[in-house]
């Protein structure tokens, strides 16, 4: 099979994410397009890898059909894609609140009563942020471990917590989302870093 040059892959990859951006491509296409990238590139290529990432996250599957209202089954069994179990274990991390979106709750002990929204307009304390148990109050910031009540520092998380969370690799996608996001639709936000995009390195 002739792959993509990964100049080429690069390239096709960050014109998708620009016109999306630019209000040009919808959500779908964008999905579809990163389907025909991870489909088009060399194993071994990275940008194959964030494309998977993107896909796994969206549950954005091609091999899934779309059945018709009146379809029939040969039996009673729901459909794999609506197996609560079969999700789970595909996404260890990830929940969906009410509205459908994604929610990030880290396994690790002393990280697993924060729950995180991937598409939270609040900014404070960082993007993304930790709720305590799911509630307003306290909020963590996922960068620097800070525990904040309101706008009042309470108290701080180990620094080894923080770097298991960013050496999670559901997390790590989950929060390039939450970024590119928080970037489209805000796009005056003062970042604390120039960029943002550029997520803690693994440890």
């Amino acid at each position: 099979m002739i792959y993509l040059e990964r100049e080429a892959s690069e390239l096709y990859f960050e014109l998708s994410r620009f016109y999306f951006h630019a209000e040009k491509l919808s959500w779908t296409h964008y999905l579809d397009r990163m389907l025909a990238l991870k489909n088009m590139c060399e194993p071994d290529d990275p940008v194959s890898e964030q494309a998977k990432r993107i896909l796994l996250v969206e549950e954005w599957n091609s091999e899934e059909g779309w059945s018709l209202e009146n379809d029939e089954r040969d039996d009673d069994s729901p459909p794999s894609h609506v197996n609560k179990s079969s999700e789970d274990e595909a996404h260890p991390g990830l929940r969906r609140d009410k509205k459908g979106y994604f929610q990030f709750i880290s396994r690790k002990k002393g990280l697993n009563d924060w729950v995180f929204h991937q598409f939270d307009r609040d900014f404070h304390p960082s993007i993304p942020h930790g709720h305590f148990k799911g509630k307003n109050q306290p909020k963590l910031d996922s960068y620097l471990g800070w525990v904040y009540q309101g706008s009042k520092q309470i108290k701080r998380l180990k620094r080894d917590l923080i770097v298991d969370l960013w050496n999670d690799e559901e997390f790590r996608t989950f929060a390039h989302i939450a970024i590119e996001w928080y970037m489209y639709e805000f796009p005056s936000y003062n970042w604390r870093v120039s960029n943002p995009l550029m997520l803690p390195r693994r440890r």
